[in-house]
C-alpha cells in the first residue's frame, strides 16, 4: 500500500538519508521507521518507571531500618 507525503521538509530529510545511506528513497524511509518504531519500545513506559521506583523506595526503607 502506498502512501505520499506532502511536506517539504519530509522529502528534504528523506532524500539526505537516502543519500548518507546510499540507498534507494524506499529503503531510506524504512530504515528510519524502523530506527524510530524500535526506539520508541525501547523506552520505558509510565508504569515501569513508578514500579521500579517504588521498589528503590522500599529498599532504601528496608536498608534504614
Amino acid at each position: 500500500m502506498a502512501f505520499h507525503v506532502k511536506h517539504a521538509e519530509a522529502d528534504a530529510l528523506a532524500r539526505e538519508l537516502m543519500r548518507l545511506r546510499r540507498s534507494g528513497l524506499t529503503e531510506a524511509v524504512l530504515h528510519a521507521l524502523r530506527a524510530s518504531v524500535e526506539a520508541e519500545k525501547a523506552k520505558a513506559s509510565l508504569p515501569d518507571v513508578a514500579v521500579a521506583f517504588a521498589r528503590e523506595l522500599r529498599a532504601l526503607d528496608t536498608e534504614a531500618a
